[in-house]
C-alpha cells in the first residue's frame, strides 16, 4: 500500500525547480508510505513522478518505486495489492526477477501481454501511473470497485496526477478554483461523485477505467481526456444474469462460502502482521471467522466501542471474538476522542466528505495500527447482498405508487392539496408511522407533505430511489446553482425496467455510494495512520458471483443479507449475530446541540455564509433552529453543511 504524485510540465520556458516541486508533492502523502520514497524524472519529456512506500510484500529495498521494467521501457508508480500476482507470475516468461513484489509482476505483465490483457487477469485493489518511454504515453489506471484513489487534471500548462488531492494541490501552478457546479450533488449525497472533484479541471479516475495521456496531444493543447472502461459492473452483471443457469439454494450458499474463503486466503498473504476489523455485525463477523478458520494462530481482531448504548456494538463483537478464538482488542471512544478529530477531517479527506462514520473509522484504524499493518474488513456486504433497510422502504413505497398510474397520481395529488390543512397533516402523521424506520429522524408532518408531492409526481423507479437516498433536495440549498447532471453512476446502473428495482438499487450503490463514500472513508482513514485495509468481498470472483445470486436469497423471510447469514452460520451460532443492524455511527444529533454547538454556530455564522455567496442562509437557519428546539433531528442536513464550511475555512 502506497501513494504517489506526479506531473508533466508543458511550459517551454519554465523556471520551476522540478526536483523541489515533486519532492514537496510527495511529502504531502508521507502517511500513505512512511517506509521509503523514490523518484523518477524524464527531463527530455518533462515528466516527474514521486512515490511513497508502505512495505507489505518484500520488505527489502528491491521493492522501492517508481519501478522500472527489465527492458527499461516502462516505469510504474503503484498503490495497492495484486492478490493473484503469484498466478500471474507463472504466466510471464523470460524474466530474471529482481524482487518478490506484486509491483514487478504487474509491470512485466503489462510489458509482455499489454494493458488490456493484464487488467482482464488481475484481481486486486490498486491504482497506478505507468510511463511508456517508447510511445511517450502516461497510463493512469484504477481497480474495478474503486478501492484505491487517483486524481488527475490539466491546470496552467501542467498535467497533474496523484493518489490524493493534497499532493496535486501542492504544485505551485495549481489553482484552487471551487467547482461550484458539483455542490448540489455534494449536498444531496454527502460526497462529491465520480468523476468530479471539488476543484475545477481536476477529476477522479472512474473505477474499472484507465486513461491514456499522449504527450503529443498534451503539448498540442488537448484538454479533454476520455477514460477507457476495462470492467463495468453493469456490463458484467447483464451478461452474467442473462447467461446464468439458476442453482439450488444450497449451491449458492456453498459456492459463496468457497469464494469467500479463497478471497480471504489470498488477502491474508503479507510479510507484515495483519488482523481484522470486527464490529460484531454480519459482514465483519463473517470475514473474521473465515480468517480464523484459515489460520493456525489466533487472528488479531479490533473493535471500537462507545459509551452511548445506541451506538455501541463492542459487546456483540466481543462475543464473536470469544467464539472464534481471536486475539481481540477493543477500545472505547470518548466524546473527547471523537471531537478532537473533527478539526482534521477536511485535511484528511481533502474535499468535503460528510459521512460521520469517518470519525470512528479513523479511531478504529488508529488503534489497529498499533498492533498490525494490514487489516481486513467486511465492507461492501450491504451493497452487494441487499443489506440496507432503505431497499425495503423503497420497494414498499414503489409498491404503493404502482397501484395507480402517474396521471391518476397527479390528479389525486391536485385533489389532496385542495383538502383542508388539518386533513393533510393527519395523512402525513399516518405516513410517518407507516414509514417510521425511514422518516422519523428527519421529518415532521410538514416535510412529509412535501415528500408526498414529490413521490406522487415521481417519473421512474430510479428517480424514486434517488430521492430516498438524497439528503438535501435538489436546488434547495445552493444559490445560483448550475447543477451537473451526469456522473459515473448515471451510465453504470442496471435499469430497473429490465432487471427490477432491487438490482437497480444495489447497482446504483455499488457504483456510487460504495465507490464515492464507503471506499473513500476507509482508504483515507486507514492510510492516515499508514494502515492497509483490504476488502475480501470486493474480489473479482465474489463481486461477479454476487450479481447472479437471485434476489430471493439476498432478502428472504424478512431478512436482509440472508445468504451471507447462511454462510456465517457455518462458523458462528445465529444467536450471536441475529439482531437489528446498527450501522457505524456516532451521536452527531446530541453533539450539535451540546459539545459541538459553539463550533456549529461559528461555521453557520450569518455574515460568513452571506459573504461566501454559496449557500442559502435562511434555509440553513431554519434547519438549525428546528434542531436546537427539538422540533426535528436535522443532523443529516447540518453535518454536510458543517463539513463544507470547515473545508472552506481551510481553503488557502
Amino acid at each position: 500500500m502506497c501513494g504517489y504524485a506526479g506531473y508533466i510540465n508543458l511550459s517551454k520556458n519554465s523556471s520551476d525547480d522540478f526536483n523541489k516541486i515533486i519532492k514537496s508533492m510527495n511529502d504531502t502523502i508521507y502517511h500513505r508510505g512512511p517506509d521509503a520514497e523514490g523518484f523518477f524524472k524524464d527531463i527530455e519529456n518533462q515528466i516527474f513522478i514521486g512515490h511513497r512506500r508502505l512495505s507489505i510484500i518484500d520488505l527489502s529495498p528491491s521493492g522501492i518505486q517508481p519501478f522500472h521494467s527489465q527492458s527499461g521501457r516502462h516505469v510504474i508508480a503503484f498503490n495497492g495489492e495484486i492478490y493473484n500476482y503469484l498466478d500471474l507470475k507463472n504466466q510471464i516468461k523470460g524474466i530474471e526477477w529482481k524482487s518478490t513484489t506484486d509491483t514487478e509482476v504487474l509491470i512485466e505483465s503489462i510489458e509482455q501481454f499489454g494493458i488490456d490483457k493484464t487488467l482482464e487477469e488481475v484481481d486486486g485493489m490498486f491504482s497506478f501511473a505507468l510511463w511508456d518511454k517508447k510511445l511517450k504515453k502516461l497510463i493512469l489506471c484504477r481497480d474495478r470497485a474503486g478501492e484505491k484513489p487517483l486524481y488527475y487534471g490539466k491546470i496552467n500548462n501542467n498535467f497533474l496526477f496523484g493518489s490524493e488531492l493534497k499532493a496535486i494541490s501542492k504544485h505551485p501552478r495549481f489553482s484552487k478554483q471551487i467547482n461550484t457546479e458539483i455542490l448540489d450533488k455534494y449536498f444531496q449525497h454527502g460526497y462529491i461523485p465520480t468523476p468530479f472533484s471539488i476543484y475545477k479541471n481536476i477529476f477522479k479516475l472512474s473505477p474499472g477505467c484507465y486513461l491514456e495521456v499522449d504527450l503529443g496531444n498534451l503539448k498540442s493543447g488537448k484538454n479533454e481526456f476520455k477514460e477507457k472502461q476495462y470492467w463495468s459492473f453493469k456490463d458484467v452483471a447483464q451478461k452474467a444474469i442473462k447467461n446464468h443457469k439458476e442453482l439450488e439454494e444450497s449451491e449458492y450458499i456453498s459456492t459463496l462460502d468457497s469464494l469467500l474463503n479463497k478471497s480471504v486466503r489470498k488477502q491474508m498473504v503479507s510479510d507484515v502482521p495483519l488482523g481484522a476489523f470486527l464490529s460484531g455485525g454480519i459482514d465483519s463477523s463473517l470475514i473474521s471467522s473465515i480468517m480464523q478458520n484459515n489460520s493456525s494462530n489466533p487472528v488479531k481482531t479490533f473493535t471500537i466501542g462507545f459509551t452511548e448504548a445506541d451506538f455501541d456494538e463492542a459487546p456483540f463483537a466481543k462475543k464473536i471474538a470469544n467464539h472464534i478464538g481471536s486475539d481481540h482488542t477493543e477500545y472505547y471512544c470518548s466524546i473527547k476522542d471523537a471531537i478532537n478529530i473533527i478539526p482534521n477531517l477536511t485535511k484528511m479527506y481533502d474535499e468535503p466528505f460528510a459521512d460521520s462514520s469517518q470519525i470512528p473509522t479513523y479511531l478504529l484504524s488508529k488503534i489497529t495500527k498499533q498492533h498490525v499493518t494490514v487489516s481486513l474488513s467486511g465492507d461492501a456486504g450491504d451493497e452487494l447482498f441487499y443489506g440496507y433497510s432503505r431497499y425495503n422502504i423503497t420497494t414498499k413505497i414503489n409498491g404503493y405508487l404502482r397501484l395507480m398510474p402517474k396521471n391518476v397520481r397527479i390528479l389525486t395529488l391536485k385533489i389532496f392539496n385542495k383538502t383542508p390543512k388539518n386533513i393533510q397533516l393527519n395523512v402525513a402523521k399516518i405516513l410517518l408511522n407507516l414509514f417510521s424506520s425511514y422518516l422519523s429522524k428527519q421529518h415532521d408532518e410538514k416535510s412529509v407533505l412535501k415528500r408526498i408531492n414529490d413521490l406522487m409526481s415521481i417519473s421512474s423507479d430510479e428517480n424514486l430511489y434517488r430521492q430516498v437516498v438524497s439528503i438535501w433536495d435538489k436546488n434547495s440549498l445552493v444559490l445560483n446553482d448550475s447543477n451537473i447532471e451526469k456522473t459515473f453512476v448515471d451510465s453504470n446502473f442496471l435499469p430497473s425496467n429490465e432487471f427490477g428495482l432491487k438490482k437497480f438499487m444495489t447497482s446504483f450503490d455499488v457504483t456510487s455510494y460504495l465507490n464515492d463514500d464507503i471506499l473513500v472513508k476507509v482508504d483515507r482513514a486507514s492510510m492516515a495512520v499508514s494502515l492497509e485495509s483490504r476488502i475480501p468481498l470486493l474480489s473479482k470472483r465474489v463481486m461477479e458471483f454476487s450479481m447472479v445470486i437471485p434476489d430471493k436469497y439476498k432478502y428472504k423471510n424478512g431478512t436482509n443479507k440472508w445468504i451471507l447469514q447462511q454462510v456465517l452460520k457455518k462458523y458462528v451460532p445465529s444467536d450471536l449475530f441475529n439482531r437489528p443492524k446498527m450501522g457505524f455511527g456516532i451521536p452527531i444529533n446530541s453533539w450539535i446541540r451540546n459539545e459541538l454547538n459553539d463550533w456549529t454556530l461559528d461555521l453557520l455564522n450569518e455574515k460568513k455564509i452571506k459573504e461566501q455567496g454559496i449557500l442559502n442562509f435562511d434555509v440553513l437557519q431554519n434547519k438549525y433552529n428546528e434542531h436546537m428546539e427539538g422540533i426535528k433531528s436535522n443532523e443529516y442536513y447540518l453535518w454536510p453543511v458543517l463539513i463544507f464550511q470547515q473545508w472552506m475555512e481551510g481553503l488557502e
